[in-house]
């Protein structure tokens, strides 16, 4: 069972070991949240350049995790994923994309609308599912008003 929580990442450093569309998609989302992303890989998608964050085309080594709050391994190439892994400290949060087991959080599923944050997930068993109730949820959360919530964590 994981313990399900949201994290402020204004200004914290996160390093993404790998360039392809898994960094990409988990480097918009950091650089949405205010988080100081560093994306290390041997080739890097134009994607991820364009997103105005550190990106460092070259072999991973050991240095490049110094000073990470988070670590995203999100590389094809299981000994230099393993070596990540490896390599963290035990107060760097680390999600392997490839490898739940080198994994200490991953991502749920979420549904935004304004201040409504809904996250689903199915303990990393089955993405596809969580992806099917996202969906179902994001019609109904569609529907909701939500400006109330703003209102109320203003007022407060």
């Amino acid at each position: 069972m994981k313990y399900p929580i949201m994290l402020d990442l204004t200004g914290k450093k996160v390093v993404i070991i790998g360039g392809g569309k898994v960094a990409h998609r988990k480097a918009k989302g950091l650089v949405e949240v205010g988080a100081d992303v560093l994306v290390v890989g041997l080739t890097v998608l134009q994607e991820i350049k364009e997103l105005g964050i550190q990106v460092l085309e070259e072999s991973y080594r050991k240095e490049h995790l110094n000073g990470a709050f988070l670590v995203f391994i999100c590389t094809d190439n299981r000994e230099v994923n393993q070596a990540v892994a490896d390599d963290a400290s035990a107060n760097q949060l680390v999600n392997d994309t490839t490898n739940q087991a080198n994994s200490a959080f991953f991502n749920m599923a979420t549904v935004t609308k304004n201040e409504l944050v809904v996250g689903i997930s199915t303990g990393g068993g089955n993405p596809s599912y969580a992806k099917k109730v996202k969906l179902e949820i994001a019609n109904l959360v569609e529907t909701l008003e939500t400006e109330e919530i703003a209102y109320r964590v203003k007022k407060n």
